[in-house]
């Protein structure tokens, strides 16, 4: 009976050890099919970035938490779309119940290309976050496939979320402009070829962020074979730095996830002040 005992009081021990362990690692797209095996786990937290209150409200995945990417920024000197200081986005985040040890699996939806959900994975990796995950195929794909919807809240703690900023993710416009003046830029502009034919930093070249993804209603990333060859055919290095910008910042993340984690490349930076900080500096334009 004793040896029974000690070997229950073991496996119990490695149940909760191994439930407490962290999903993910490192930043990456995650399928339908893994989250819908982890939905339950207790380190994770799911975060739906979807545009609007209303679709969340609506219904959501199960345990999903709902954060608007605008709740990460504010106008600065009178130019909006700017970061919050990273003590403050670290508060917001573990109002959300989001520790360090959580595993965060992001959202949102074919409508912005998931660019909502990867800005959150950028703010993320830059607050130094490493165990994240961006749903591909995002809500649309969860809900063809007939996976379960709640329109429950889910009951989630404050904590506290400690920020150690990497410096490397991100670049301002004087790095750009020097860039641009010592002909070491490689900008890749993730607006629309309308947008982009209205005006862009100088020598940029467009990769609209819809074309790193495939399908009518239900968008899914496009393989790797596939995304290197649009990046050759825009003439990047893939060894030499590569700089993303938008609008404000929120489809160069998506560009820059593609980037960095769906290819692995080590030196993809966001210029998250992008067209809007540009111009609001009457910096040169094409």
């Amino acid at each position: 009976m004793r040896r029974f005992a000690t070997l229950l009081a073991l496996i119990v021990v490695t149940v909760v050890s191994a439930m407490a362990q962290p999903l993910l690692e490192k930043p990456q797209l995650v399928t339908t099919e893994w989250l819908a095996q982890h939905l339950r786990h207790p380190n994770l937290r799911i975060i739906d970035a979807r545009p609007t209150l209303l679709a969340y409200l609506q219904g959501h995945l199960p345990n999903a938490i709902y954060l608007n990417t605008e709740t990460l920024r504010v106008s600065h000197g009178g130019v909006p779309a700017r970061l919050l200081p990273p003590e403050r986005l670290a508060e917001i985040f573990g109002m959300l119940g989001i520790s360090n040890q959580h595993t965060v699996v992001i959202y949102s939806s074919a409508d912005d290309a998931f660019a909502h959900a990867t800005f959150i994975a950028f703010v993320l990796e830059w607050l130094g976050h490493k165990r994240i995950g961006v749903l591909d195929g995002g809500w649309e794909k969860w809900q063809s496939e007939g996976r379960p919807v709640s329109r429950d809240f889910p009951k989630v703690k404050p904590t506290s979320f400690m920020a150690a900023v990497n410096s490397n993710l991100r670049v301002d416009w004087l790095q750009v402009w020097r860039w641009v003046q010592e002909g070491r830029a490689q900008l890749l502009d993730a607006r629309s070829p309308q947008l982009f034919g209205q005006g862009h930093i100088p020598t940029a070249r467009n990769a609209f962020l819809r074309e790193n993804l495939k399908g009518e209603k239900v968008l899914t990333w496009r393989s790797k074979d596939e995304l290197l060859a649009r990046l050759k055919a825009l003439g990047i290095d893939l060894n030499k730095p590569v700089v993303t910008y938008c609008t404000s910042g929120r489809e160069a993340s998506q560009l820059w996830f593609t980037l960095r984690h769906v290819l692995g490349l080590p030196k993809v930076v966001v210029y998250d002040g992008s067209w809007i900080d540009w111009t609001a500096r009457q910096l040169p334009k094409e």
